[in-house]
């Protein structure tokens, strides 16, 4: 589900994407991420494998931060200038000059990930591959990314681009991720995966990894998806909902699949008899509002002409209406369906 994620939902790839272009143009990439980046181990695997494709002359090193002691600019001449004859540093803006206006040093030839990196050192690292891109000067030099923080406060970068993970990724990419998982759910027909695809994005907003932990769950999901979601979020130590917001979302989720097959069975229904419609017509809805046209006709109404004996209707035709107007009337009146009623109306649908 992590590669879901990273490799095929469009917005998270485009982001690894475009970073890899910018890299390989010779420029460096600031990444503002949230803390809780989801699976961010992958997006480091994927990003390193459309890196190891793009380039073809220059190398990446990883660095963790944290393990660092000396300041960027010491440790990249330390680690990545072998040639430091006749440098004398009079300040750290210095080594930037100096590194960058050397030829055939290794630094020119790689890429240098920087992981792991607290507030403070990501503003030290920040301003020194500034420096080293303007004394670059357009030349070909080393490149750089940089793991920041969501808050990361600067916003002018002249050697490169800063890519804020928040900003790149919207709501339809959570949405597509759901329907990419929905799309594995084994041989359930498609209205049912849609149902599981709009059911998670009511429960978990923009949290995929709790998406990806729910459909985990399969069919106990879709049958008890209250039970579930709460057991799943109790598991990640994630602040639960309350029954009245599952409860809200579930029904959200059946009144936007269910009322749109309401409305195709009743222009069905009326298509079908349209000539005996008319001919009980006109009458009065429940709100009194006169009903003249068979169009007009909702369910109440045909149910309505059915008892008062203005039309007739074959037994199969009737027992659907009845079954479709109680399923209309439930979801009207802020009830939730069973999943066997929403089981057995995907699967009839499904065969039309």
């Amino acid at each position: 589900m992590d590669k879901i994620w990273w490799e095929k939902t469009d917005g998270a790839h485009r982001f690894l994407r475009e970073t890899a272009e910018v890299l390989d143009g010779g420029k460096s990439v600031v990444l503002c991420l949230p803390k809780h980046l989801p699976w961010r181990q992958t997006m480091r695997e994927v990003l390193l494998d459309l890196l190891e494709r793009k380039f073809s002359d220059r190398t990446v090193d990883v660095i963790d931060a944290q393990e660092i002691s000396k300041s960027p600019p010491k440790y990249i001449l330390n680690n990545f200038c072998d040639n430091k004859e006749g440098f004398r540093p009079y300040n750290d803006e210095a080594y930037a000059e100096f590194l960058a206006k050397s030829r055939n040093i290794s630094l020119n030839s790689r890429c240098v990930w920087i992981q792991n990196a607290d507030e403070t050192q990501e503003e030290d690292w920040f301003l020194f591959i500034d420096k080293y891109h303007k004394y670059l000067s357009g030349n070909i030099g080393g490149v750089f990314i940089l793991e920041a923080g969501e808050n990361f406060r600067w916003q002018n970068f002249s050697g490169g681009e800063i890519f804020s993970y928040d900003e790149k990724i919207s709501d339809y990419d959570f949405f597509a991720f759901n329907i990419f998982l929905a799309a594995e759910f084994g041989r359930k027909n498609n209205l049912m995966k849609q149902y599981l695809a709009e059911l998670l994005t009511q429960f978990v907003a923009g949290d995929v990894e709790l998406a990806a932990a729910c459909v985990e769950r399969k069919e106990d999901f879709l049958r008890n998806p209250r039970e579930v979601f709460l057991s799943v979020t109790e598991e990640k130590n994630l602040a639960p909902k309350s029954d009245e917001d599952i409860d809200g979302a579930i029904w959200l989720t059946q009144l936007k699949l269910i009322f749109p097959l309401t409305e195709i069975f009743r222009r069905r229904l009326i298509k079908k008899y349209y000539s005996a419609i008319s001919q009980a017509l006109p009458c009065n809805s429940d709100n009194d509002e006169k009903i003249e046209q068979p169009e007009q006709a909702e369910l109440g109404t045909l149910v309505h002409l059915v008892k008062t004996e203005k039309l007739w209707f074959d037994k199969p035709d009737w027992d659907e209406l009845q079954n479709y107007r109680g399923v209309r009337n439930k979801l009207a009146h802020l009830k939730i369906l069973p999943f066997e009623e929403l089981q057995t109306l995907f699967e009839e649908n499904s065969r039309r």
